[in-house]
C-alpha cells in the first residue's frame, strides 16, 4: 500500500517571489497561465511538492544558480490537492527558479478563480471573474505553496479584453496593447511579502470613484456600471478607518493602493485581499440617504473589519489555520474601535453585547468546539469560519496587554 502523503507541504523548498501571467477567457470560462517562482532550496531534493487543485500542469522546469535547466515530471495528487514534481537529478541547495505552464477553469463555486454574471441596466448579461482564496483555494488559480506561513512577493500580469478592467493587489505599472488580439496586458507592481490566500485577480466592467489619499496610498470604491453612486458612504468610512488604524498601530497602511470592490456574486461578507478587498455588494454599497441605521452600521463594520486586516492578518499573519480565531476576533474587536471613534453617537459597544450573546448561545450547545482546535485538511480550515471564531474569541482580545497573551501571539503569527 502506498504511503499516505500529508496534506501539509514539506519545508525543503520555499517560495520567495512569484511572477504570474494569467489569461482568463470569459466566454469559455477557462484560463491559461504561466509563472516563474523564485525559490530557496534548503537541502538537495529530487522532488518539489506544492499545491494545485483543478489545474493542469503542462510543463515544469527548474533553473539553478549555475544556469542549468532541468525538466520535471508532474504527478497530481487530487486527494491532497498537491502537485509532486520529480526531477531526473537532485536540485542543489540554494536559489533556484521554477517555470510552470498551467491551465484551469473559471468554476461556478464562488471560490478559487470563479466566474460570475450580472445584468446591466439594459438587462444584458455581463461576465465577470473574481477570486476568493481564503482559506485554501489559491491553488485552484495557480500552483503555489498555499499555506499562510509560506509568504512571498507576488508580481501579477493579467491579459484581458481591451474594454475590461483588471484589478490585483498592487498598483498598475503599465498596460500593453496586444495588436491583433483585442486584448491588453495589465502589469501590476510587486506586492509586499504576503500569503497566497490574500492574492486577488478581478476582471470585468467596473467604475471607480475618484481616489482619496490615505497617506501615500490612493483609496477607491469600485462597482459594476450603474452602481458607483452608492459608493460614497463606504469611501467615507474606508478613509476614516484606514487613518484610524494607521495612527493606532503606528504603521502606515502597508499597500501602495487600496480598492474596495463590490462583487455581484460573493459567498462571504468580504475578503481582506491586500490592496484589493472584495465585498458582497450589500456589504459595501448603500444609499446613505435612504438606508436604515442597521444597514449603515453593517457597511461601516465590514469595511472597518477588512481594513483592520490590512495590518492584522495581511502584514502579520497566523502561521496556520488553527490561529484563525485570533486573526478574526482581533479584526472584529478593531472594527468596533474604529466605528465607535468615527460615529460615537451610534454607541456600537452597547450593541456589541447582542452579537456576543449569539456566540454564547452557540457556545452553550453540546456540539460547541474550543476556540482553537487542530486543523489538518482544507475542509477543517473552512470549518473555522463561524460565530465562535468571530464573536466569542473577541472577548479574549481584552487580554491583549497580558504578557502571556503577547507571547502566544508571537509564536502563532509570522511577520513579513
Amino acid at each position: 500500500m502506498a504511503e499516505q502523503r500529508s496534506h501539509r507541504l514539506p519545508t525543503t523548498v520555499t517560495p520567495e517571489r512569484y511572477q504570474i501571467r494569467l489569461t482568463p477567457d470569459l466566454t469559455t470560462w477557462t484560463f491559461t497561465g504561466e509563472e516563474s517562482v523564485s525559490v530557496k532550496i534548503h537541502e538537495p531534493v529530487r522532488e518539489v511538492v506544492l499545491n494545485a487543485a483543478e489545474l493542469e500542469l503542462h510543463a515544469v522546469t527548474a533553473t539553478g544558480a549555475n544556469g542549468k535547466t532541468i525538466g520535471g515530471t508532474v504527478t497530481l495528487d487530487g486527494d491532497n490537492e498537491q502537485a509532486v514534481v520529480t526531477f531526473p537529478e537532485p536540485l542543489a541547495a540554494g536559489n533556484s527558479k521554477l517555470e510552470i505552464k498551467f491551465s484551469g477553469i473559471l468554476n461556478d463555486k464562488l471560490h478559487g478563480l470563479y466566474r460570475s454574471t450580472y445584468k446591466d441596466a439594459h438587462g444584458n448579461n455581463k461576465p465577470l471573474a473574481s477570486t476568493q482564496f481564503e482559506s485554501t483555494d489559491a491553488r485552484r488559480a495557480f500552483p503555489c505553496w498555499d499555506e499562510p506561513a509560506f509568504k512571498a512577493v507576488f508580481q501579477v500580469a493579467l491579459v484581458v479584453d481591451q474594454e475590461l478592467t483588471a484589478i490585483s493587489n498592487a498598483r498598475v505599472v503599465r498596460e500593453i496593447p496586444l495588436p491583433g488580439t483585442g486584448k491588453k496586458e495589465v502589469v501590476f507592481a510587486d506586492t509586499i511579502k504576503m500569503s497566497t490566500y490574500l492574492v486577488a485577480f478581478i476582471v470585468g466592467e467596473f467604475e471607480a470613484t475618484e481616489p482619496v489619499m490615505v497617506g501615500a496610498a490612493p483609496l477607491r470604491v469600485m462597482a459594476v456600471p450603474g452602481k458607483k453612486q452608492l459608493a460614497g458612504f463606504a469611501l467615507e468610512i474606508g478613509k476614516a478607518s484606514l487613518e484610524h488604524f494607521s495612527r493606532y498601530y503606528g504603521i502606515p497602511y502597508p499597500g501602495d493602493k487600496l480598492d474596495l470592490i463590490a462583487i455581484p456574486d460573493f459567498a462571504s461578507g468580504a475578503m481582506e485581499n491586500l490592496g484589493a478587498i472584495t465585498f458582497r455588494e450589500t456589504a459595501l454599497l448603500v444609499d446613505s440617504a435612504k438606508a436604515t441605521r442597521a444597514e449603515l452600521e453593517r457597511v461601516a463594520d465590514v469595511v472597518s473589519h477588512e481594513n483592520a486586516h490590512m495590518w492584522f492578518g495581511d502584514l502579520v499573519t497566523m502561521k496556520w489555520w488553527n490561529g484563525l480565531w485570533l486573526n478574526e476576533a482581533f479584526a472584529t474587536f478593531m472594527e468596533m474601535l474604529a466605528v465607535d471613534a468615527w460615529r460615537p453617537e451610534w454607541r456600537r459597544w452597547d450593541s456589541f453585547t447582542i452579537s456576543r450573546a449569539a456566540a454564547m448561545q452557540v457556545d452553550g450547545l453540546k456540539s460547541t468546539r474550543p476556540i482553537e482546535f487542530p486543523v489538518e485538511k482544507p475542509e477543517e480550515a473552512a470549518g473555522m469560519f463561524d460565530v465562535l471564531t468571530y464573536e466569542r474569541a473577541r472577548r479574549c482580545c481584552a487580554c491583549w496587554s497580558n504578557i502571556s497573551a503577547r507571547k502566544r501571539f508571537a509564536t502563532a503569527f509570522v511577520c513579513i
